[in-house]
């Protein structure tokens, strides 16, 4: 019984610091903007925490007409005011709207923990040192419109509560964007990152427009929610674009994006339909992907992509695109089978013929030579039953030895039979000639003839009137056979061609 009430008092007290830690962190003090503003203009250092900001925080009446008036606290630099004063307002509650616009901040701007509860205009704004916006909260608006990030900007685990806009900003230092949360529309469009581009975790609650934007560094989307439209429409990927495990449970727009270096979207999830057409990739990682609605790749140009445990029935990709695919018997598999289930029938021969050469390499990497050299075979002689004009390739240059052999060897004579008729029937030349050597054109005919005659004596019969010595005996059997054996795999291959 002690020990049930000695728990129960342990909780209380847990239970008191808490609330006492709580209380502790709420804002406890009411200071007026114009103290602010006042101190900004003094060039003073601004340094609060846990306080109350009442009133317009609006600096934007800082232009010339200030110097003009004789106020030279403020220096000017591009028709900009430079803001000297190190600006911190941490762990606070700013309750009316807040305008630093076309300003250069030289020093360091913390607003770590802020709850902004009006629109919050900082577009055109020029951030010098390391604004540090972490886990700050703004209920309304926030623009930072075509503003300048000249250091490390620091957006993590922030939270959005209605439209944010970012159109046109640059970065020009690392922008870290960690885990932060955009309940409404969140405008990149027309961004650059030139720099580390750190979204990961990053929740998109309605669309998300990256349209037109530029990451000259590494992107990492890793983990991110778009739960609506994602638009990443004509972006440009410099460097590595990282979206493994991202969620996309609306439409996903990558038209036109370029992709130079890497694009990761191993185990990826797409709820809807996903578009890729136009796009341009250098590496493509799409393993483990799950698609549920079609994903359209027209006219994509992929160097190298991986399908491993991809799920590819969605996949409206033409092999025509793909510069090299990764080897992975399931992969080429199913993709061959989406292919041909298409519709595209070339597209799935090519498919299964880049398929046989891979494996082939892969027996070759395993030492596996037996097999090695029966499939090697099956290449060479007819492409896997996919390449029809091989046979007959094949065909033309062994009638074209064979008949090189005997005109060069000597060793096909004319028979008894046809040399008495030429005798009593033509003139002395004619019977030169048939005295003498077979010509060129009579060696190829007889090649010919021996050739095709091994598949059949329909079409071809066996010339009566020349007779073979010597090893030419053996070549003819061997043409024969040849012909024989490529008459078949001709057939074979024509069968699952057309």
């Amino acid at each position: 019984m002690l020990s049930g009430r000695g728990h129960i008092l342990a909780l209380f007290i847990v239970i008191f610091l808490f609330l006492a830690q709580s209380a502790l962190a709420e804002p406890s003090r009411i200071i007026e903007a114009k103290e602010i503003i006042e101190k900004i203009e003094q060039r003073q250092p601004v340094a609060y925490e846990n306080v109350i900001v009442k009133g317009d925080l609006n600096l934007s009446r800082l232009d010339n007409r200030e110097r003009k008036a004789g106020k030279e606290n403020i220096q000017y630099s591009a028709g900009r005011a430079e803001i000297d004063s190190p600006l911190r307002i941490s762990n606070s509650v700013i309750l009316n709207q807040v305008y630093l616009n076309k300003l250069i901040l030289k020093k360091p701007v913390d607003f770590h923990g802020t709850r902004f509860m009006s629109r919050v205009s900082l577009n055109d704004l020029w951030f010098n040192d390391t604004p540090n916006f972490n886990n700050a909260r703004f209920e309304d608006d926030a623009d930072f419109s075509t503003s300048r990030f000249n250091a490390l900007a620091i957006f993590s685990s922030a939270q959005f509560g209605q439209t944010a806009y970012f159109r046109q900003s640059e970065f020009n230092q690392k922008a870290r964007f960690v885990s932060a949360q955009f309940n409404q529309t969140a405008y990149f469009k027309k961004a650059r990152f030139l720099k580390e581009a750190e979204f990961r975790s990053a929740k998109f609650g309605q669309s998300a427009s990256f349209e037109s934007a530029e990451f000259a560094q590494n992107a990492n989307f890793k983990l991110a929610k778009f739960q609506q439209a994602a638009d990443f429409q004509k972006a440009r990927f410099d460097q590595a674009a990282v979206f493994e495990s991202a969620d996309f449970f609306q439409d996903a727009n990558f038209d036109q994006t370029q992709f130079s270096q890497t694009a990761n979207f191993e185990s990826a999830n797409f709820h809807q339909e996903s578009y890729f057409r136009n796009s341009s990739i250098q590496n493509a990682l799409f393993n483990d992907i799950r698609f549920k609605e079609d994903a359209t790749f027209d006219n994509v140009r992929i160097e190298n992509l991986s399908l491993k445990g991809t799920d590819v029935e969605k996949l409206d990709l033409r092999w025509s695109s793909i510069q090299d695919l990764a080897y992975d018997d399931s992969a080429y598999v199913l993709l061959r089978k989406n292919l041909d289930m298409r519709g595209y029938l070339d597209d799935a021969s090519e498919c299964e013929f880049s398929y046989r050469c891979e494996h082939r390499a892969d027996l070759w990497t395993k030492q596996d030579f037996g097999r090695w050299l029966f499939d090697f075979l099956a290449y060479a002689t007819y492409g896997y039953g996919l390449r029809p004009l091989w046979p007959l390739g094949w065909s033309m240059t062994f009638i074209l030895i064979g008949g090189l052999f005997f005109f060069l060897t000597n060793s096909i004579v004319r028979s008894k039979q046809f040399s008495q008729l030429t005798e009593s029937s033509v003139n002395r030349i004619v019977m030169e000639k048939a005295a003498g050597k077979v010509s060129i054109w009579e060696s190829l005919l007889l090649s010919t003839t021996y050739f095709t005659s091994g598949a059949s004596n329909i079409i071809s019969a066996t010339p009566s009137e020349f007779v073979p010595v010597g090893l030419a005996r053996y070549v003819v059997v061997l043409l024969r056979l040849l012909g024989w054996i490529f008459f078949v795999i001709f057939l074979s291959s024509l069968t699952r061609t057309i």
